[in-house]
């Protein structure tokens, strides 16, 4: 049996935690979840996903603060790191340039979601 991708999901929105969680669960990932950026950096130390999702804008720590400590830390580095933003275009270019492989806006579309999902995946499998 294949082994299931792990994805860690940063969102400190219950409602869109929970799409994002229920879209990912039922394609077969394996999907922890944090409220915000100290708690999903804990999460990733302890247990590497395959993929981070963080939003940017969050109490505690923001996702930009999580990009920089993962890009920081050896073990997660090249781990694939996709930003959900309701901030606009601006919020998103801040966050792909701190590190972050790619961007959705919210509300995210989990059609959108999916497909950006899985072609990072592919990447970080291929690269």
């Amino acid at each position: 049996m294949a082994t299931r991708n792990r994805i860690l999901v940063v969102e400190d929105d219950d409602d869109m935690r929970q799409l994002m969680c229920m879209t990912l669960d039922r394609q077969g990932y394996e999907v922890t979840v944090a409220e915000d950026g100290i708690k999903g950096y804990q999460l990733a130390i302890e247990s590497p996903p395959d993929l981070i999702i963080t939003d940017i804008h969050m109490p505690s720590a923001d996702g930009v603060h999580l990009i920089r400590r993962v890009r920081d830390t050896e073990a997660l580095a090249a781990t694939p790191i996709l930003v959900t933003t309701g901030y606009g275009t601006g919020s998103a270019a801040l966050a792909l340039s701190q590190g972050a492989n790619a961007y959705e806006r919210k509300p995210v579309e989990p059609e959108n979601l999916l497909l950006t999902v899985r072609r990072l995946l592919s990447a970080a499998a291929s690269g």
